[in-house]
């Protein structure tokens, strides 16, 4: 009995651990999302709802074999301009049809830091693709995937989700990412991006 007292101890101690990291925008090293999930939910404050990008990715070679699972490689950063977009949904019900825009996947090779004033990527490469949409593993939770083929070789620094399939003036980024264990692809390899938007509501 004391032994199972002092584990859930152990395991409420590192979940709180996990949950800070990812508040301070770094990626717990080796530690799923879905254990992420848990310690968000488990740590989330009174009287405020929390929202998080958690960026997940999977280097395939051209012949299809699976090079690396890097696992969760981002946690954050979502713009001003998706939350300006988000509220105006509330008062358009033209925004708000189109909430389900937001899985143009794309990548880039930019290394500034994210800021949540980004409205693009730093220095988009290839062609955006249009990834499936899902709840993730829970109800409060926004997934959409999307394999992303390299036309050359290419190292994936960035991430972003957009609502639209080619760069316009009145595009919305969602949320841009820096990849924190950057992938270099030959030509024709394949990553698989996994983009998870949590909405965690108050305790």
């Amino acid at each position: 009995m004391l032994f199972g007292k002092i584990k859930e101890i152990g395991k409420v101690w590192r979940l709180r651990k996990i949950a800070a990291q990812v508040r301070e925008g770094k990626v717990p090293k080796g530690i799923s999302k879905e254990t992420i999930f848990e310690a968000l939910r488990m740590t989330r404050p009174k009287n405020a709802m929390e929202v998080f990008g958690i960026l997940s990715m999977k280097h395939y070679g051209a012949d299809g074999v699976l090079k690396a699972d890097l696992g969760v490689q981002s946690v954050r950063k979502i713009t001003l301009a998706f939350v300006k977009y988000l509220a105006d949904g509330f008062c358009s019900s033209v925004s708000a049809a189109l909430l389900d825009d937001f899985v143009y996947h794309a990548a880039g090779a930019g290394s500034a830091a994210e800021a949540s004033g980004d409205i693009a990527l730093g220095a988009e490469t290839g062609v955006r693709v249009a990834g499936s949409q899902t709840h993730g593993s829970q109800s409060y939770i926004f997934e959409t995937v999307k394999t992303w083929v390299a036309s050359g070789v290419f190292t994936a620094i960035e991430h972003g989700l957009f609502n639209c399939l080619t760069s316009t003036a009145s595009q919305v980024l969602l949320d841009r990412s820096l990849v924190s264990t950057p992938p270099t692809c030959a030509t024709a390899d394949e990553i698989v991006f996994t983009y998870d938007l949590t909405l965690n509501s108050e305790t």
